[in-house]
């Protein structure tokens, strides 16, 4: 009998916004709302100031965060936004400032 070598999910997908109806096409002043919106949901971006920018597409993050994990988590939430097309995530962490 052969053993798989990793278990693989059900369901590739593990957002519950995945598989709901989208528009065609989603305008950049769309995909900031978006983004803006679950940075502020999101429990590790919610307490910074971060500046969301969109051009064609291109989410560019800006500003700094507390750590590298908001650091990807923004970046997480980003891409994870239906019309992204890629993420420029400039934000610094503080504690790597300090050395």
């Amino acid at each position: 009998m052969a053993m798989m070598p990793w278990a693989y999910p059900e369901s590739r997908y593990y957002y519950d916004w995945w598989g709901e109806p989208w528009p065609e096409e989603v305008t950049d002043g769309e995909i900031k709302s978006i983004v803006v919106d679950r940075l502020r949901e999101n429990p590790y971006t919610k307490d910074h100031e971060i500046k969301v920018d969109v051009k064609q597409g291109v989410v560019i993050l800006g500003g700094e965060v507390s750590s590298w994990l908001a650091k990807r988590a923004a970046g997480d939430d980003a891409w994870d936004t239906p019309g992204v097309v890629d993420v420029s995530n400039q934000l610094v962490p503080i504690h790597s400032l300090r050395t």
